[in-house]
């Protein structure tokens, strides 16, 4: 907030309805929450803890407007948002185009009935020897497990679904993954089997079946380029996810831990937030997280039905003119896995020409035109 508007505020506090102050702290009355100002000092020291910070995942726009505007206010705080993201030099030369998502159809029933697990790499080797990435989404919570290993077998990634899955969250009814060989292999058919878990493999012409988990990825090591070195990223996953853990998700708009606990999981954003007595906490329990998880639901299930013709309409508004400055989108680095945590645009370039709607030649900054 504008140093001017604020003192304005402090001083006329007794006539302003929607401002209070307590412990010297001026806090915003939105719908009967208290959301704490921004004075404009301090706006790049908050989104360094919500955007930057190791912890924080260095998510999108929206994002990390929802975090914020939980606990925090200020006026134009979304158009602020917007240039601090844009402006971060890391988050868009790793980003990802806008285009198409892929539709998720996979009927959801409760939490970790089904989960989808995939492979990552090979990456750069880490001081520990690690080169692989194993992960795992619940289809309902949204709730992400990830572990760094060193190789990516079938004794490792049955340990995995044993002690990151099985133990930590109880027998899933179905596990869908790709047919590699890690998971197509005796080892996890007979843990699978002895735990009574459904294996359902994607098929080769539809291999976007489990595009739940494989879009989890792409975020796991757009975040892990974005926090440092790449030789200590396997150093890197707790912290990326409990930044995806405590998250709104797209579909269910609620955060994947408190679909998990039935509370918000504690981050640097809410440790001041009030301790719930132990009755509270049961009354949370017994009555709010079903009522909750059945919310859940229907919002993933209005997500599917709504998802494609929201992107398609999305993609009608998308555009450049010639002269804009641009980056250039190396798509060899999404086939490529040791291209997974390299920067996959290049550039800046200038719009040299409009081919057809969505297709442009460009030219360098020095004015060399770039073959199509």
């Amino acid at each position: 907030m504008d140093e001017n508007e604020y003192n304005r505020i402090i001083k006329e506090i007794n006539k302003e309805k929607k401002y209070i102050i307590k412990e010297g702290i001026l806090f915003r009355i939105e719908n009967n929450v208290e959301l704490r100002v921004i004075r404009k000092y301090k706006f790049e020291g908050l989104m360094y803890i919500v955007h930057d910070h190791k912890q924080a995942g260095h998510f999108g726009i929206k994002a990390t407007y929802n975090r914020i505007k939980e606990n925090y206010y200020w006026k134009g705080m979304l158009k602020d948002i917007e240039i601090y993201v844009k402006s971060y030099d890391s988050c868009q030369r790793r980003g990802k185009p806008i285009g198409k998502h892929e539709l998720n159809v996979i009927k959801v029933i409760e939490p970790f009935y089904q989960i989808g697990i995939d492979i990552v790499g090979p990456l750069p080797v880490t001081e520990r020897n690690n080169r692989y990435i194993v992960t795992a989404m619940d289809y309902f919570t949204k709730w992400s497990e990830a572990k760094a290993l060193e190789k990516a077998n079938a004794k490792e990634v049955a340990r995995f679904i044993y002690e990151d899955i099985i133990c930590r969250h109880g027998y899933p009814k179905k596990i869908l993954s790709d047919r590699g060989s890690h998971f197509n292999n005796k080892i996890i058919e007979s843990l699978l089997k002895e735990f009574g878990i459904k294996h359902n493999f994607s098929t080769p012409c539809h291999p976007k079946t489990n595009g739940l988990i494989e879009r989890f990825n792409k975020t796991l090591c757009e975040s892990l380029a974005k926090v440092g070195n790449v030789e200590d990223w396997d150093l890197k996953i707790p912290g990326i996810l409990l930044a995806y853990r405590t998250k709104k998700n797209d579909s269910t708009k609620i955060e994947p831990g408190y679909l998990i606990y039935g509370r918000k999981i504690k981050t640097l954003l809410n440790l001041e937030e009030k301790v719930m007595t132990i009755k509270e906490r049961i009354t949370r329990l017994i009555e709010e997280l079903p009522s909750v998880r059945n919310k859940a639901k229907e919002n993933i299930e209005k997500s599917q039905e709504n998802q494609k013709k929201y992107h398609d309409q999305k993609r009608l508004k998308e555009g450049f003119n010639i002269g804009d400055k641009v980056l250039y989108y190396d798509a060899s680095k999404e086939k490529q896995w040791s291209g997974k945590l390299e920067e996959k645009w290049k550039g800046p370039y200038y719009i040299h020409e409009i081919i057809s709607k969505g297709s442009y030649r460009i030219k360098t900054m020095e004015g060399k035109i770039m073959k199509t």
